[in-house]
C-alpha cells in the first residue's frame, strides 16, 4: 500500500455549506476506480466536518486512496493574479489529482517574474498550476479540450454550457480578449488575466 499514489480533493465549504460535493464524489470515486480498482463507491460528504469551516469560506482538503487517509481545513483567501507566464511541459500528465506535486511545482518555479505559469502540451494551452482556464472571444468563453486536470469546476461550467471546450493552441491566444482562472475554490470570472 505505501507504494500507492495518494489523491487529493480540495472541496470548498462556504458559510458552513460543502459545496458542489456530487462532482468531488465523482472525480475521487472514477480515481479510485482507475487507479486502485476499487469498485466501492466512497461519500466524501461523510467525511467532513463543516464546524471545522473557521470563516465564510474554508477549503477542505481530503487525502485518499482507496480509502480516506486524512482531512485537512484551512481558512482560504483567492490568491490575486495578474500575470502569467508560457511553460512548455512536454508529454507530462497529470490526469489524476495527485498529492504529489513535485513535477508542478518544478514547471511553476521557472515563471520569474510572473504571478504563475500558463502550462502548454503540444502546442496547446492547458491549465495554470491550481486552476483551469477559459478564454473569452465575442462574449464566449472557451476552455482547453485537454485540460492537465479534469476540474470539477470546469465540469459544472461544460454542463451548463457556460463554457466551450476547444483546444486552443498558445499562438492563437492573441484572438482572446482575457483568461478566467477558476477552480473548486476560485469562481469562474473571479480572477481574469488580460491578454
Amino acid at each position: 500500500m505505501d507504494d500507492k499514489p495518494l489523491l487529493i480533493e480540495t472541496i470548498l465549504i462556504q458559510n458552513k455549506r460543502v459545496r458542489h460535493i456530487k462532482y468531488h464524489n465523482h472525480r475521487c470515486n472514477s480515481s479510485r476506480k482507475s487507479l486502485f480498482g476499487s469498485n466501492q463507491k466512497i461519500d466524501l460528504r461523510k467525511y467532513i466536518d463543516t464546524t471545522q469551516a473557521t470563516n465564510a469560506r474554508t477549503k477542505c482538503r481530503i487525502t485518499y486512496d482507496e480509502k480516506v487517509r486524512k482531512v485537512e481545513y484551512e481558512p482560504y483567501s483567492i490568491r490575486p493574479i495578474h500575470s502569467l507566464k508560457f511553460i512548455e511541459i512536454g508529454d507530462y500528465e497529470y490526469a489524476f489529482k495527485y498529492a504529489d506535486r513535485y513535477q508542478l511545482m518544478h514547471f511553476f518555479n521557472q515563471r520569474g517574474e510572473k504571478d504563475d505559469i500558463l502550462m502548454i502540451r503540444s502546442g496547446l494551452i492547458t491549465d495554470t498550476l491550481y486552476a483551469n482556464v477559459a478564454l473569452q472571444k465575442d462574449d464566449i468563453w472557451y476552455t482547453p479540450k485537454k485540460p492537465l486536470l479534469k476540474g470539477t469546476r470546469r465540469a459544472r461550467l461544460i454542463e451548463s454550457k457556460t463554457i466551450i471546450p476547444m483546444d486552443i493552441h498558445k499562438d492563437q491566444i492573441n484572438e482572446f480578449t482575457c483568461i478566467s482562472i477558476f477552480n473548486a475554490l476560485i469562481p469562474f470570472k473571479k480572477v481574469v488575466v488580460k491578454i
